[in-house]
């Protein structure tokens, strides 16, 4: 059947919509961030999360890249009580293990940051984002980078003496930041769609029974 000027307008105009595509953006982000969180299962599952006994949010995007450097990784997990009391005796190839999930906690966060940071300053430049939506990213923003402080506060109290886990309360206030964080992604993403055909789909599947 072939496809009147009418259709094929609509389409296109469905296909440039700006709010769409903020939309299929904010659900990339959401889905790296339940990558997150199980990454961060992981981490804890291996009992890795203090492998890395320092934050530095720029450096330590790169893994130790020489000997000297792994060496000096190792030297510093060493001094804390998980080592002393859990792992003496592990070997650095074994530090190299842990070291690496944790490393790729930190990283994958900080790629979240980017993807969520880039395109928003494109969709402000280019007035995609604006307004009330605009201040609901912002928020969502700082809420994210308040992640990174609450990561670091959880990971200190594992570093104190006589410790060799984290505590469980500050454990659960980071779990429960990220889950805030994706429920709000999630929610300014289908807002966005309210009134498309791709959310209308998505209810007629039986994928979303209710919402607002």
């Amino acid at each position: 059947m072939a496809m009147t000027s009418s259709t094929m307008t609509d389409g296109a105009s469905e296909y440039r919509d700006p709010k769409r595509a903020v939309a299929y953006w904010l659900f990339v982000c959401a889905a790296m961030i339940f990558a997150m969180v199980v990454i961060g299962g992981i981490t804890r599952l291996t009992e890795s999360g203090l492998s890395i006994v320092e934050w530095r949010p720029v450096a330590g995007t790169l893994p130790p890249l020489t000997d000297v450097e792994w060496q000096r990784a190792f030297d510093q997990y060493r001094q804390i009580d998980q080592y002393k009391l859990l792992n003496a005796g592990m070997t650095l190839a074994e530090f190299k293990t842990i070291f690496f999930w944790e490393w790729f906690h930190r990283l994958w966060g900080r790629l979240i940051g980017l993807v969520f940071a880039l395109p928003f300053l494109w969709f402000l430049w280019t007035g995609a984002v604006r307004g009330k939506l605009a201040l609901k990213l912002a928020g969502i923003f700082a809420l994210g980078g308040l992640q990174g402080f609450v990561g670091w506060w959880m990971v200190t109290s594992g570093l104190r003496e006589a410790m060799v886990a984290v505590s469980h309360i500050r454990l659960a206030a980071h779990l429960g930041l990220a889950l805030i964080i994706h429920l709000l992604v999630l929610w300014v993403a289908f807002d966005l769609l309210r009134g498309h055909q791709f959310l209308h789909a998505l209810e007629a599947g039986g994928v979303i029974w209710h919402y607002w």
